[in-house]
């Protein structure tokens, strides 16, 4: 099996206190393959140490000026040249197997444009909190197409868990730089105009949740802003489903949960001993039921207890 090559993007600024991770996650995988990007804004604190200590691990690396993260996205992926793309932001990481497995998968499926992993999350600390309990959950391509993969509808997609193919990025034309926030938003819905997501049965990226720090939490009110206005002309969906997600959280999972819908997976057969590619109906929740309840509890212990770090 030829592999092809992986062409990945992370841009940083002032990242000293998780760059190392982010690198040594893409780095010590040794994939035979790799196209590694990386652009600095120009940061002023060690992380132009630290990134020099693996630039012979990448591909391209400078530091200057940017127009903000989404510039210096779409900027690194003009300077990539593999055949499938990603990006990873600087505090995020993948995880050991991450790059055989999306090499193998774009190797043995010709067919499959884009892929999205089980969703997986970090502490500031770097210790893996969670990993979604649905396994392969679906990902219905006219739901992603008409806006409705956002917090108050299905949930958010999880970028750092996300690989295409380039030609997949060409015909849609990148990231719209239009939009500050929820450019990646409104590029997995175009991507959608193509494509099935293809939910493949394992974890290929952690995100590190630091709340209130980053774009996702800080400019929340500017995300949903732009989210609205990608979506004002599209589908909307029904009106028993928006009434559930108003009544709560609970109930928007539950929503989730009883929304079943035919989808594609990939997920390794022991029998084979190889990944297999199914259509299948599956939910389109990436939680379970015991999972949202946990997540309850965890919640309230955390408010009755400051400082203990539980969210």
């Amino acid at each position: 099996m030829t592999l092809p090559t992986i062409s990945l993007v992370t841009t940083c600024y002032n990242a000293e206190a998780y760059i190392e991770a982010t690198l040594r996650s893409v780095l010590q995988q040794d994939y035979p393959a790799l196209d590694y990007v990386l652009l600095d804004g120009g940061s002023r604190d060690g992380t132009l140490d630290i990134v020099r200590r693996h630039a012979s691990g990448l591909s391209h690396f400078s530091s200057e000026p940017d127009e903000g993260q989404y510039h210096a996205i779409q900027k690194g992926m003009s300077l990539a040249s593999g055949e499938v793309c990603a990006w990873l932001n600087a505090d995020d990481i993948y995880l050991p197997w991450t790059l055989s497995v999306v090499g193998e998968v774009f190797a043995q499926f010709p067919e499959v444009d884009w892929i999205i992993g089980a969703p997986a999350y970090l502490n500031r600390q770097g210790q893996c909190t969670r990993v979604a309990g649905v396994q392969a959950p679906g990902y219905p391509r006219s739901d992603i197409a008409s806006g409705w993969y956002r917090e108050s509808l299905s949930g958010f997609l999880q970028q750092e868990s996300m690989f295409w193919r380039r030609s997949l990025w060409e015909r849609v034309g990148g990231l719209d730089l239009s939009l500050k926030y929820a450019a990646d938003f409104d590029l997995w819905r175009r991507f959608a105009e193509h494509a099935e997501l293809v939910s493949v049965a394992t974890p290929l990226a952690a995100f590190r949740q630091r709340p209130g720090e980053q774009r996702s939490s800080a400019g929340r009110h500017h995300y949903d802003d732009e989210v609205d206005r990608v979506t004002a002309a599209l589908p909307r969906a029904s009106a028993a489903w928006r009434m559930l997600n108003r009544r709560g959280e609970a109930m928007r999972h539950l929503a989730r949960m009883l929304r079943w819908k035919p989808a594609p997976v990939i997920a390794y057969s022991n029998q084979a001993q190889s990944w297999v590619k199914l259509d299948a109906v599956r939910p389109t929740a990436r939680t379970t039921l015991a999972d949202v309840l946990l997540e309850r509890r965890l919640r309230s212990a955390g408010q009755q207890q400051p400082g203990t770090g539980l969210a």
